[in-house]
């Protein structure tokens, strides 16, 4: 389980049971045991969305993983300040998704930028450019990669662990973002992408590029 999710979980647990201790004193009228129910199955939802499975990272210098779990959205080339001649990546993660964010490579973290901005729909065109994100830059003897979790209209809590000069490994956790979500991942055009439109991926496990 996410630690992230402790506080949400608690309160909706301490709601579920009021409710249920109302409704049960109450005799179990409907207009307090549909309540009660509602707000229990919010309450296994929440558990379900902040679950955070362990996984076996193989860790491999020329891969690229995936920094999260969802569904390839975009494969488009770009020109980039911080990686140069790229291509972006872009996934939908839907609420039902894992939200754990890992890193994609291992290195040092040159910088971590937050902008604010708008909450538009994740799957929206231009989503990358107008909402809320949390933008990292990490570099490598061998590779430069820049990754972004980007809000989206549910999803209103971007949480990014990263900070300038932090050492990560690939694979290791750095964050999540609360409810539904988009990310993108800008990688060298040098690198060849393994994965396809629509294609389901999962974070630290699935190899979105390879580095010749």
């Amino acid at each position: 389980m996410a630690r992230e999710g402790y506080s949400n979980i608690a309160i909706i647990l301490g709601l579920t049971i009021l409710l249920t201790t109302i409704s049960f004193f109450s005799g179990g009228q409907m207009y307090w045991k549909i309540p009660s129910m509602i707000s229990g199955l919010f309450l296994l939802f929440t558990l379900y969305f902040f679950r955070d499975p362990e996984r076996e990272i193989v860790a491999n210098p020329t891969h690229i993983l995936s920094p999260g779990d969802g569904v390839i959205v975009e494969i488009k080339d770009v020109e980039d300040d911080y990686v140069g001649a790229a291509r972006k990546i872009t996934m939908f993660l839907s609420p039902l998704n894992v939200h754990i964010n890992r890193v994609p490579i291992s290195g040092r973290v040159s910088f971590v930028n937050y902008r604010y901005g708008a909450f538009k729909a994740a799957y929206a065109e231009d989503a990358s450019e107008v909402n809320e994100q949390s933008m990292v830059g990490l570099e490598n003897d061998l590779i430069k990669v820049k990754f972004a979790q980007i809000a989206g209209m549910a999803a209103r809590r971007i949480i990014n662990y990263l900070r300038e000069d932090d050492e990560v490994n690939q694979g290791d956790r750095y964050g999540l973002i609360k409810f539904g979500s988009r990310m993108d991942i800008i990688i060298p055009r040098a690198a060849k992408v393994l994965v396809e439109l629509k294609e389901p991926v999962r974070g630290g496990l699935t190899v979105l590029a390879k580095m010749d």
